[in-house]
Parts: structure tokens; sequence; C-alpha cells
């Protein structure tokens, strides 16, 4: 056939034919339309689904803290090796939540001084699991004390009947903030060993412990410093993930100090 046998052919087509033609293709375009709308409603519903099931399963992981004083009878024990030992104890933060979470690093952007970090400083990149300050001496009690000490402790270490406890230390008012996904926890506390022979003086230091509920992560902030220096690192600070995890079978007990210490 050629191009004008083809051309003639087409001339012949009643013009009825040709508008019921154009009416059914526009019919099945208008089809395809709510079939492609039905589709793309029920992909939207399947991502809402997913997302909310996923935020339900993110919620189920976070971590919870609680503290109190412990009661009379209320006793907490370390591990030592093969030895256990009853740790006097002031005040208690336990927690819940799952058994693992994620290893992470924290920065000290900001210090009293150029030269505030000790012995045990940042690494190289900024980045630590540990900090200690230079030591303060003090005048009145005439020592040195720690300025400060910055660790990172993690809360699977103390679900399941764990502990974070302070020993050695009895907190005075704790004030709990909100900073952003953390939650602050700022107290002074009053040391229980007195500073001289005679037992008449008791040293005082300041504390700031941030959580966060989400990562699992503790970071104690503490030391002889003011309560204005400590809190300024704490609010400093910075956090990253390693990209590693930390599981509660990791640690060699659920009982672990967050006390003012060196070394």
């Amino acid at each position: 056939m050629t191009n004008y046998d083809l051309l003639a052919a087409m001339n012949a087509i009643p013009e009825e034919a040709i508008l019921r033609t154009g009416q059914l293709l526009e019919n099945e375009e208008k089809r395809n339309v709510i079939k492609m709308k039905k589709i793309w409603r029920t992909v939207l519903i399947a991502a809402a689904i997913t997302c909310l099931l996923s935020v339900t399963a993110y919620a189920v992981t976070q971590f919870t803290v609680s503290s109190h004083r412990p009661a009379a009878g209320e006793h907490y024990t370390a591990q030592y090796g093969n030895v256990s030992r009853e740790v006097p104890t002031e005040y208690v933060f336990t927690f819940e939540g799952p058994e693992e979470c994620p290893e992470v690093q924290f920065k000290a952007n900001w210090a009293p001084s150029p030269d505030y970090w000790g012995f045990v400083g940042p690494g190289a990149d900024g980045w630590s699991s540990l900090l200690e300050a230079n030591e303060l001496y003090n005048e009145t009690y005439r020592c040195y004390q720690p300025a400060c000490v910055v660790d990172v402790m993690y809360a699977p270490q103390f679900v399941n009947g764990g502990a974070m406890i302070l020993s050695g230390w009895t907190p005075g008012p704790i004030t709990e903030e909100t900073w952003g996904a953390v939650q602050a926890y700022k107290f002074q506390a009053t040391a229980t060993h007195p500073m001289n022979p005679e037992g008449t003086v008791y040293a005082t230091g300041n504390f700031v412990i941030l959580f966060h509920p989400e990562e699992g992560w503790i970071i104690g902030v503490r030391g002889y410093d003011s309560m204005e220096s400590i809190e300024g690192i704490a609010r400093g600070i910075e956090v990253r993930q390693t990209g590693r995890t930390v599981r509660s079978t990791d640690f060699g007990g659920k009982l672990a100090d967050c006390d003012i210490y060196i070394g």
C-alpha cells in the first residue's frame, strides 16, 4: 500500500467512527489517571503507615531515668573482681530501656582558659571519651583539687537492676533542665569525707549530668571549679556517634559512680 492508498483509506472512515474512537481514548486516559491516583494514594498511605511504625518502634527504644535518695535498707553492691563490696550511696540514678545504644565521643567546645585541660586532654581532632582538667590549688584547704572531669557512660549498663550512684557526696537541691534533646541535672554536693583531721571542713563540688533519652548516653561534667565554669563546659559539649554499638554485656558490673575523681 502506497502513501496515497493509506490516505484514501483514512478519508473513507466515517466521521462518527472517528468521534467514537476519540471518546474511547479520552475515557481510557481518564481511567488511567484515576488508576494512577489510586496507586499514588496507596503508596502514600503505605509510606505514612511505615513512618508511623518507625516512629513507634523508635519511641519504644527510648531510655528513661529516675533518681532518688536511697531509702532505709536500700543497699548497692559493686563487684571488684571476685569480691563484692557494699558501696556507700548518697544518691541514685536508675535507667530503663533497651540493652544497647550507639557509642559516642564528645568535644568540649568551651573551657575557662586555653590551657584548662591537663594530661588527659582531647585527641588531635578534639574528640574524646574522657577529659581531666588541671588541678586547682585551694588556699582554704591547702591542697590541690580536680577542677573538672568529663566522661561518658551509657544507660544500657544500668538497665535491669543497675544504677549510676553518687558515692561520697551528698547532693543539695537538684535542678532538672531541658537543653534541646538532652536532660541536664545540675546540683552542688558536699563531700562526706572531711578535708582536715579534726573533721570540721568538708569540700563542695559542682555537678552537671547530661542524659540523652533517645541515644542513651550520659555525660558527667563535675569538679571543684565554679558552677559557672562547670555549666559553661557542659553547655559547650558536642557529641558524635562513632558507628559502634555499646551493649549491656560490655560492662563488668551494673553499678558505676559519678563522683569527682582523678585518673
